[in-house]
């Protein structure tokens, strides 16, 4: 079973949460909180701080487009692995979950989020998550979208949604909903469930795939703690690495990976496997044992860590 770090309020989770609906999947759901310092996530991913963050056991899976794979390998499902899309698809994917996302967070008016944050979290846990969201974006190395250009970047996108759905037919991969779907939807969910603002008039066809996507649920949730997700870590090892991920020429180095735009805190280990797509830390700890943190090539850059 996997267990899932997020929190609910979290764009990036309800895309996991939704493919576990779909599929019907039955996991472990741990919260986390808003903002770090997060006590469970850390231990398990080092300096990581994104959410959501996946673990099989003492395996630990970082962004989505790496958790979305690993979903649809165990599943067998790989229309939804970003990476059997084709070129187009995968080129739209990264807009959605790039450019448009912060057009979806940036068009959404100050007093709307305020008042989200401030009726669902405590005072104080609603400052602490302003002031990291800021300096999130005083570091970002991506273009954050003003909100004057966001709304009319959304409302330009929803209108581009409105017509591939009405070329594809009931998803955007067709007859059955393809990773582009859960990309698409989870930018829309943030709007209409975080932002309060509903689906503009005049897209019928963004409306109904909406709907039909919601109604996939969440799946078969458990609910779970931080005692579950250390002993599942220390009462496990990693799995195997596949022979085809071991030969690299920084094999065994001590690296450091870290996210390339925005949320830029690093996780340290050994690489113990690589290829185009992936990166595998190994990291040695004292409490929970060894551990594997996976994190995709795409969004992120790897370095060697100096001897000095």
């Amino acid at each position: 079973m996997i267990i899932l770090h997020h929190y609910p309020m979290s764009p990036f989770s309800e895309k996991i949460r939704l493919m576990c609906g779909y599929l019907d999947l039955e996991w472990q759901s741990v919260v986390s909180p808003e903002s770090p310092p997060r006590p469970i996530v850390e231990p398990l991913a080092g300096g990581y701080r994104r959410i959501p963050v996946t673990q099989v056991g003492a395996d630990i899976f970082c962004d989505t487009r790496l958790i979305c794979a690993e979903i649809a390998a165990s599943c067998g499902r790989e229309e939804l692995d970003p990476a059997t899309s084709d070129e187009s698809s995968q080129a739209l994917a990264s807009k959605f979950e790039g450019e448009v996302f912060w057009a979806a967070v940036s068009s959404i008016p100050a007093r709307r989020v305020l008042r989200r944050l401030f009726s669902d979290l405590s005072f104080l846990h609603a400052l602490r998550f302003l002031k990291d969201r800021v300096g999130v974006a005083r570091s970002a190395q991506t273009e954050i979208v003003p909100p004057k250009r966001a709304v009319g970047l959304f409302a330009e996108h929803l209108r581009s949604l409105e017509d591939m759905l009405t070329a594809k037919g009931v998803y955007l991969g067709g007859d059955a909903p393809v990773y582009l779907d859960f990309v698409a939807y989870h930018t829309l969910w943030f709007k209409v469930v975080v932002g309060g603002i509903p689906i503009p008039s005049g897209l019928p066809g963004v409306a109904a795939w909406y709907d039909r996507m919601t109604a996939h649920g969440h799946g078969r949730m458990q609910a779970g703690s931080a005692d579950d997700a250390f002993a599942a870590a220390r009462t496990a090892q990693p799995r195997p690495v596949p022979v085809a991920l071991q030969d690299h020429p920084k094999m065994g180095a001590r690296v450091v990976v870290a996210p390339n735009d925005y949320a830029l805190d690093a996780t340290t280990g050994l690489l113990v496997g690589a290829d185009q797509s992936r990166w595998i830390v190994a990291r040695e700890t004292g409490d929970l044992g060894l551990l594997h943190v996976h994190f995709p090539t795409q969004g992120f850059k790897l370095t060697v860590e100096s001897s000095s």
